[in-house]
């Protein structure tokens, strides 16, 4: 008797394993971060511009300062299409990883060629939301353009994640000022 009810509770377990497997495995193929914008859904735009900032040069050393423009912004929930213009020089990570991640489709467009990976000696600033898993790279003198599909409202902390600051390894100001490498990005009820 506890031979067979040990039997069917196995039987039992290994169904559930295999429902819960296949849900999990639907749903993050159906999942709108995958499958792009569907046709006709309302689609928001968002336009950054990383340019040099010279007005701190001399409270920090250096000859400009780079800084996202806005660093603070507003979007609504759902896809949203966002280029970033970068007018800044290669920041010459050697430790990137330069893996595109949370885009639609896990890619970017870099001066109009999608990649899902970016050299690391072209780098210049990347704009990284660390809680919802996104990573965009930009490369230096680059139009960058991505989908995200954004499904939770909220604000969200982003930053460069690239070494384009003074100091030591290049993590010095303005690396994570709020306001140049660093702000917010607010996920409004769409």
């Amino acid at each position: 008797m506890r031979d067979q009810l040990f039997n069917d509770l196995v039987a039992v377990g290994a169904v559930l394993v295999v429902v819960v497997a296949g849900t999990i495995a639907l749903t993050a193929f159906n999942s709108p971060a995958e499958a792009g914008p569907p046709s006709g859904a309302p689609v928001s735009y968002l336009n950054l511009s990383i340019v040099i900032n010279n007005t701190y040069s001399a409270a920090y050393g250096g000859s400009g300062w780079p800084q996202y423009t806005p660093a603070n912004f507003t979007v609504p929930e759902g896809f949203v299409i966002v280029t970033i213009h970068d007018h800044d020089t290669p920041a010459g990570w050697t430790q990137c990883t330069c893996a595109v991640r949370g885009t639609v489709g896990g890619t970017e467009k870099i001066n109009g060629t999608s990649v899902s990976q970016v050299n690391w000696k072209t780098v210049a600033h990347t704009f990284t939301v660390p809680t919802l898993g996104i990573n965009v790279l930009s490369p230096a003198l680059s139009t960058v353009t991505f989908t995200l599909y954004l499904g939770k409202v909220g604000q969200f902390p982003w930053m460069c994640m690239a070494p384009c600051g003074g100091g030591s390894g290049g993590f010095g100001w303005p690396m994570f000022a709020p306001g140049f490498m660093a702000g917010t990005m607010t996920v409004a009820p769409g």
